[in-house]
């Protein structure tokens, strides 16, 4: 028995698409769109094989020039943080302690409740010392601003 050939180009359509959320980048589920875009013109003329093609490529382009910016926008969201959200998380007042060698202005990873961080320092702050933090970089809001730990008390 023989696989109609609507339903090859509808199943080759839903492996694409799941192939998507394997591959990044979120381009090939546009041609899965086209597959489907042919399976229709299959359903309706089962033997015009050079019209399905022709759909497929037409569907894929059209549908990823129309469509892939709207969709990026929408599955993916925002990657920037706004001024002012995300730092209440960051508590200014905290004192860490630094494992490594921080020299000023050079990124280290330190630890601030259990997970790695970046973090900065306009001086240098000896391993094994504490530190404490000042607040957030203002480019790189994932990325903490530190200054070694004074004599006396710690302050903001």
């Amino acid at each position: 028995m023989e696989m109609a050939t609507w339903l090859i180009w509808f199943l080759a359509g839903i492996g694409i698409g799941v192939a998507e959320l394997i591959v990044p980048g979120f381009i090939i589920v546009f041609f899965g769109l086209g597959c489907w875009g042919a399976a229709v013109v299959a359903a309706v003329a089962p033997d015009a094989y050079s019209i399905q093609i022709v759909t497929f490529i037409a569907v894929s382009v059209v549908s990823l020039i129309a469509l892939r910016r709207f969709a990026v926008k929408m599955f993916t969201g925002r990657s920037e943080v706004a001024a002012g959200v995300g730092e209440s998380s960051i508590e200014p007042g905290t004192i860490i302690r630094v494992d490594v060698e921080v020299l000023p202005a050079r990124k280290v990873r330190v630890r601030y409740r259990g997970t790695q961080w970046d973090a900065l320092s306009d001086v240098a702050i000896p391993a094994g010392s504490d530190a404490v933090i000042t607040g957030v970089d203002d480019m790189n809001r994932s990325c903490l601003l530190i200054k070694p730990v004074s004599e006396g008390p710690a302050s903001k």
